[in-house]
């Protein structure tokens, strides 16, 4: 990601980028390695016939997952509005022949080398033939983590630069602590997270101001109960809306203001424990990549922040980035960031970095 924004900087003197672009190929192929142990994208950015299937997949699933139909909730008026059985069935036959394709790759090459490598797929192809799971349940499992990890990360990360550029003087401080502990003569790692609390407020405010899931995953009430005097039956489905939450003006001084320091007058947790931030949800059902999407997250604006700094398009005043958000299950800026990147470390610094070791 960093080599790729520099070499476009090198090649386009004050054009703006297209952020989102960067972040969302780093993100692509960061899970897909964790995942399943393979890039599909290599270093001249090109993607292989398997990456360009899984992107597609994913497109789909994400269209598919996004358009929520009144039928869904009312069931007497699915003759109007028919539910898109037929297009759901289209693509997870799709979605599972791709999957099936992959685990057979890594089922052979286990059989051949004698040995697991440490990726998800091997995980749980280890832990299937232990507890018996279902192929569906494995299937179910890895798309669960790929579809989590992969948009939500670079949307997260494409809101906090755009805060960042819209505030100057956060991002000035961010890097200023980023310089003190890390310098300029080597780039930053996961390992310096804890020695960069204000870099950790950034994102946390980042989430709190711009979830990616607003109403978060629909859940099913498992019992009666009664919510703010309302009467939720057994069986309903449910969706909190963090997105309100995280900006009400009772809960929150500014809420509509970008301010990092909040967290650091407060301690407030973000994986669960304090419901007012609930980004990744809590309880049984809190979203189990919490820590890895976080981590991403927080290495992707490190590393932005420490290599470049970043200014809005020529012309354009930073509180005129437009910060309209596109409604969905996954809340997008409606207008992808463009932004304006300037090398601030010498110029070895920008050679072969990787985000995730070999």
């Amino acid at each position: 990601m960093v080599n790729s924004i520099y070499q476009d900087c090198l090649i386009a003197d004050d054009k703006a980028l297209s952020v989102k672009r960067y972040l969302s190929a780093v993100a692509f192929n960061n899970i897909t390695r964790i995942a399943f142990g393979k890039r599909f994208v290599n270093d001249e950015r090109k993607i292989d016939p398997q990456g360009v299937e899984f992107k597609e997949v994913i497109g789909q699933g994400m269209r598919l997952g996004a358009s929520l139909k009144l039928s869904e909730h009312i069931p007497f008026l699915r003759w109007l509005y028919p539910l898109q059985e037929e297009e759901f069935a289209k693509h997870g036959a799709r979605r599972d022949s791709l999957t099936k394709t992959i685990m057979q790759e890594h089922a052979i090459a286990r059989e051949r080398s004698g040995a697991s490598k440490q990726h998800f797929v091997d995980a749980l192809l280890s832990l299937q033939q232990q507890y018996s799971l279902s192929e569906t349940t494995v299937i179910g499992l890895l798309w669960d983590m790929i579809t989590a990890g992969m948009d939500t990360t670079a949307i997260s990360a494409e809101w906090a630069m755009a805060e960042l550029i819209r505030n100057p003087r956060v991002q000035k401080k961010a890097q200023e602590e980023i310089d003190r502990v890390i310098g300029q003569d080597r780039v930053v790692s996961e390992t310096d997270f804890h020695d960069l609390p204000y870099l950790q407020c950034v994102a946390k405010e980042a989430l709190r101001l711009h979830p990616p899931t607003p109403l978060m995953l629909p859940h099913k009430a498992s019992e009666d109960v009664k919510i703010g005097g309302y009467d939720i039956p057994r069986g309903t489905t449910v969706h909190v809306n963090v997105y309100a939450i995280a900006r009400d003006p009772s809960i929150w001084k500014d809420p509509l203001t970008f301010r990092p320091e909040r967290f650091l007058e407060e301690d407030i947790d973000i994986k669960g424990h304090d419901y007012r931030l609930l980004p990744f949800g809590a309880g049984r059902r809190v979203c189990p990549g919490a820590q890895l999407g976080l981590n991403m997250v927080e290495l992707m604006l490190a590393r932005l922040l420490h290599h470049f700094s970043w200014a809005p398009p020529p012309g354009v005043d930073p509180h005129e980035i437009d910060m309209t958000e596109r409604p969905g299950v996954v809340t997008f800026m409606a207008k992808p960031l463009e932004a304006l990147a300037t090398p601030r470390l010498p110029e070895n610094l920008y050679q072969n970095i990787k985000f995730i070791p070999e």
